[in-house]
């Protein structure tokens, strides 16, 4: 079983046969080739990043060094290949789609099923919780870190 998140267009009320099903986990794809699978879904700014990381591996290692450089362009995959769908939905959001839920399926036709028989679950909203001005802050914390927020 795979999860689906799903995505209705910003101009759509209820459910409709434009949204979108995007599935989450691990592209293999991805891992191979991050630069063309980022490519291949428009997502151009993460593209050039995941090449100019790819190419820096590269200069920057030492002409033996052929494992190390092998290794770092392996994580840079592994990078894409897990948050690769997450930069997808935050690319839908910021165009105006609304996350409808999220359902788990076997497949995408499955996914579609589920989700006009009205079965989704909804979908979970980030939020954080701000510290009271009378707690007291630890010297080695300031302040709110990257791991305070959760994953959209």
């Amino acid at each position: 079983m795979r999860r689906y998140r799903i995505f209705e267009p910003p101009a759509a009320e209820g459910r409709t046969e434009g949204a979108h099903f995007l599935r989450d986990g691990f592209r293999p794809f991805a891992l191979v080739l991050p630069s063309l699978w980022l490519l291949r879904h428009k997502l151009w700014f993460w593209a050039v990043a995941a090449f100019a990381a790819e190419v820096a591996v590269k200069v920057a290692v030492p002409e033996g060094g052929m494992p190390l450089a092998a290794i770092l362009s392996l994580l840079v995959g592994v990078l894409v290949a897990l948050e690769g769908p997450s930069l997808r939905a935050r690319r839908l959001l910021r165009r105006g789609w609304r996350e409808a839920g999220a359902v788990w399926a076997r497949d995408e036709r499955d996914a579609e099923l589920i989700y006009f028989a009205g079965e989704t679950t909804e979908p979970e909203q980030p939020t954080m919780v701000p510290p009271s001005p009378t707690e007291a802050r630890s010297p080695l914390r300031p302040g709110p870190s990257l791991f305070d927020f959760r994953s959209a």
